[in-house]
């Protein structure tokens, strides 16, 4: 791009500060062991927020700061009533459709990916995931949202092509857009298509799957878990996240403990290869799980080809 921007992690450190004391002091505990490479990927992400919009980095920070308002609002009703303020997707469709919103919320969980210590071991994590599967036929990609995931598959894998599917039309943008920014030179194959997942029709099945933090957004995952099922090659590898106890304005699917997750995934008919579970509080899992701290779980899923098979 021209008059290409560019900003520190500092930089933008310094802002919050200035702006929110708790978030600034909640920021520098979380990112105690960020690495120079993540610190390098974060630098990335802002640089193309600022130059997308033509945006300052105060402008970013501000957008970073309104999720985290929307974020705490929810955690305060979640508090007083135990349970997520909606419950069906035509309460929470308006937000996909509301362009400042989602731009504020797209923008904020992009730098979360490596702002917080959750979102970054996660990413840790689907490297791993793609390890296992560097080749093959087709990626496939439910909700890329900000982008980030599908870029860092483009950039270390080699599939013959890439797709993904968005229900939001800013994300199916901003994700495209992130493409360009990030891999200004290659020759990788790749579609981002604004459609609803189940309408969404491919003449092959997939040889990897992503779907990260989807299933707390939709009323009924198992719909989900078995389309997957049906699009996915005997050999695909899958990788879906999702979160435990985690209130957000688009947040409809209550998931209380792992143990809720695990279960529908077996009764999917998947087996769970490896998993990772991070709470914001860093402690146990049970005591995340009792004391009600929000939980972010990611698992690396094959199917099960005999319904008989153990987990």
């Amino acid at each position: 791009m021209e008059n290409e921007k560019k900003a520190t992690l500092q930089e933008f450190l310094n802002i919050i500060a200035q702006k929110n004391l708790l978030q600034s002091k909640f920021l520098k505990t979380s990112l105690s062991d960020i690495t120079d490479q993540e610190i390098i990927k974060f630098e990335n992400l802002l640089s193309f927020y600022m130059q997308r919009e033509n945006n300052t980095i105060e402008q970013i920070a501000d957008k970073y700061l309104n999720k985290i308002f929307y974020l705490m609002d929810d955690q305060r009703y979640f508090a007083e009533h135990n349970r997520y303020r909606f419950s069906t997707f035509t309460e929470t469709e308006s937000y996909y459709n509301d362009p400042v919103y989602m731009n504020s919320y797209t923008v904020g969980l992009g730098l979360s990916t490596y702002l917080w210590r959750v979102h970054r071991e996660v990413m840790r994590f689907f490297s791993k995931y793609l390890q296992l599967c560097k080749t093959g036929r087709t990626y496939f990609e439910i909700g890329p949202g900000h982008g980030e995931y599908m870029v860092t598959a483009m950039q270390q894998t080699n599939f013959h092509q890439y797709i993904a599917v968005d229900v939001s039309k800013t994300s199916v943008e901003l994700t495209l857009h992130y493409i360009n920014h990030s891999m200004k030179e290659h020759d990788k194959k790749y579609s981002v298509i604004h459609e609803d997942f189940f309408k969404y029709h491919n003449e092959v099945l997939f040889d990897a799957i992503v779907m990260g933090e989807v299933l707390e957004h939709v009323e009924n995952p198992s719909d989900f878990l078995n389309k997957i099922y049906q699009i996915a090659s005997d050999d695909a590898h899958i990788f879906i996240t999702t979160a435990i106890n985690a209130p957000q304005p688009d947040h409809i699917y209550l998931f209380n403990n792992l143990n809720e997750i695990t279960e529908l995934l077996s009764k999917s008919n998947f087996i769970v290869l490896d998993f990772v579970a991070v709470n914001t509080n860093n402690v146990p899992i049970e005591k995340a799980e009792k004391k009600k701290i929000p939980i972010v779980v990611a698992f690396i899923l094959k199917k099960k080809l005999n319904p008989l098979e153990s987990k």
